[in-house]
């Protein structure tokens, strides 16, 4: 019996893991830079919705998106709980790698100005489609380093900024926001770590010590489902990727954007 709902539990972890998170969306697709175009995937509920969550996923960040959403990295944290902004009344929007790098970004791209321009023209197609949405650029893993640029570039071109499992340790010369330098008490930022988050990159110490720096919101989380493998300690499918408590974290950011305390060490 025992092992009957062991299998039971994990058929239903697959499920979630490789379930399409959105799919009834809209594929945009504007140019950006000279001659490179970006391509956003758009769902919302209302016309009208209060927030506008975009999303930024780890590594590669190419989601390869088509008229069905995305066709890759469904197992990323924030790509495959994205069903649950809907299901709270909020417009989603999957941000894919520009066209002059479809199979993904690298964190030295991600830190780049043209990174930046790329952010800016995807905030611009979201507030001409919901001109009266606040927006929050909400990220994970290596799609920290890509918020994090935009954040120090121009905090004001966004209402929120979401830092989940933030990359703050270089890896083999890997870009990192450590150096991040934001008034947070003027602006709008939450850091969201996991204390088991075994990511050489993305220590929970790490994250805590960038809130603190800039005086940032900060909820430190528990969960060691998954990993045990070395190799999968980056990956969605552990704690750096909230296995198991995808509804929590998401619940806490929701609490956030909705000015409601979010308390640390849940």
């Amino acid at each position: 019996m025992k092992r009957f709902y062991c299998a039971i539990t994990a058929l239903l972890i697959a499920v979630n893991v490789h379930a399409n998170p959105l799919d009834r969306g809209d594929l945009v697709t504007f140019p950006t830079r000279d001659g490179i175009t970006q391509s956003v995937f758009i769902e919302s509920p209302s016309p009208n919705p209060p927030w506008v969550i975009v999303l930024f996923g780890g590594t590669p960040g190419a989601l390869h998106l088509d008229a069905t959403g995305a066709t890759t990295l469904k197992g990323n944290f924030l790509i495959r709980s994205a069903h649950h902004w809907i299901d709270w009344g909020d417009a989603v929007v999957l941000v894919d790698t520009p066209s002059d790098h479809p199979q993904g970004v690298d964190g030295l791209f991600r830190r780049s100005k043209e990174s930046f321009a790329d952010t800016q023209a995807v905030v611009a197609t979201v507030r001409q489609r919901f001109s009266n949405a606040k927006i929050a650029l909400v990220s994970t893993s290596a799609g920290t380093v890509s918020v994090g640029n935009a954040l120090q570039r121009d905090p004001t071109v966004a209402d929120a900024f979401v830092l989940t499992s933030p990359v703050t340790v270089s890896h083999r010369g890997g870009a990192n926001i450590a150096d991040l330098d934001v008034d947070g008490a003027k602006y709008r930022v939450l850091v969201v770590s996991n204390r088991d988050d075994a990511c050489v990159s993305s220590p929970a110490y790490g994250g805590k010590r960038l809130a603190e720096h800039n005086h940032f919101d900060f909820v430190e989380v528990d969960s060691t489902q998954g990993g045990g493998d070395k190799s999968e300690n980056c990956g969605g499918h552990a704690p750096h990727g909230f296995l198991g408590i995808e509804v929590e974290v998401l619940s806490d950011i929701n609490s956030w954007l909705m000015g409601q305390s979010v308390t640390s060490g849940k």
